[in-house]
């Protein structure tokens, strides 16, 4: 089955989806219905259309990821992008990723376009709050020596054969990105860092990146306190396989059925024009 007929059959999965998004009824703690349409859109859609699909989240997405914290500055911006410039050219069949690494490198893209770019890739040493919480925050030498820890940590692979193997590699990068994102080790741009860099790891096993739009905010953010405060992930795990189930469709399934339409309508004017 070609990828087309195979993002066919996932669009008609889609349909019940949308119904109960739209209706309200979709977003529970304890429905199964994301994880069924991740394991199928993986297992069966083997080459998503990634320049296609980070050029959609760009320019559809961008605006919310960059607000979802605070207004950034046009700088800031612009170093956003060019983060998702390097993890849509990212290859894992030539680099060799590593969790510490590439926080280090996305932080640096991050304030490549500001006027002092060098702050970009340097470590906390002062002491550092989780703004309107009551979090607390390791100190400058404690959270530098607990993300360093990460070089050469490796994370658990996806089995071919089994379906679910797939959300203990998301259920991981979730954690690993939320701790470091609780540890603070950066002065500034910390959730951005870590948010970018999720993504970097969904790409790895052809997930689309996820975004989290301004109305979600409060959603998104009391499911993470959840998981800083008493080490809960049920609510976010759920949050960002709900996300993953819309990046797929609005990044991936529903240009792809656009591009479908727009073809036939060409071939309907070529007819037209070349009567038998």
């Amino acid at each position: 089955m070609e990828d087309h007929a195979k993002r066919d059959f996932i669009a008609l999965i889609f349909e019940g989806y949308l119904k109960r998004k739209a209706e309200k009824r979709l977003y529970q703690r304890d429905s199964e219905i994301p994880q069924m349409i991740i394991a199928l859109y993986y297992h069966t859609v083997q080459n998503p259309y990634f320049n296609i699909i980070y050029n959609n989240f760009k320019r559809n997405y961008l605006y919310n990821e960059s607000r979802i914290d605070e207004d950034l500055s046009d700088e800031e911006r612009a170093g956003l992008s060019r983060v998702y410039d390097y993890i849509k050219s990212y290859d894992f069949s030539k680099q060799k990723f590593d969790i510490f690494v590439e926080a280090l490198k996305i932080h640096e893209l991050l304030y490549s376009a500001c006027p002092e770019p060098s702050f970009g890739g340097s470590l906390r040493t002062s002491s550092a709050l989780l703004m309107n919480s009551e979090v607390e925050v390791p100190p400058a030498e404690e959270a530098r020596a607990y993300f360093q820890s990460y070089i050469g940590k490796v994370l658990p692979k996806v089995d071919l054969d089994n379906p679910i193997s797939i959300f203990d590699y998301i259920n991981a990068c979730i954690y690993v990105t939320t701790e470091l994102t609780k540890a603070q080790p950066f002065s500034d741009g910390n959730k951005r860092t870590f948010r970018s860099l999720l993504n970097l790891m969904f790409k790895q096993y052809n997930l689309p990146p996820i975004y989290v739009k301004t109305r979600e905010r409060k959603e998104y953010k009391d499911a993470l306190m959840k998981a800083f405060k008493n080490r809960d992930y049920v609510d976010l795990q759920q949050f960002y396989y709900y996300k993953i189930c819309d990046a797929i469709y609005d990044l991936d399934i529903l240009p792809d059925l656009k591009g479908q339409e727009n073809a036939k309508g060409d071939q309907k004017v070529k007819k037209a024009d070349f009567p038998n």
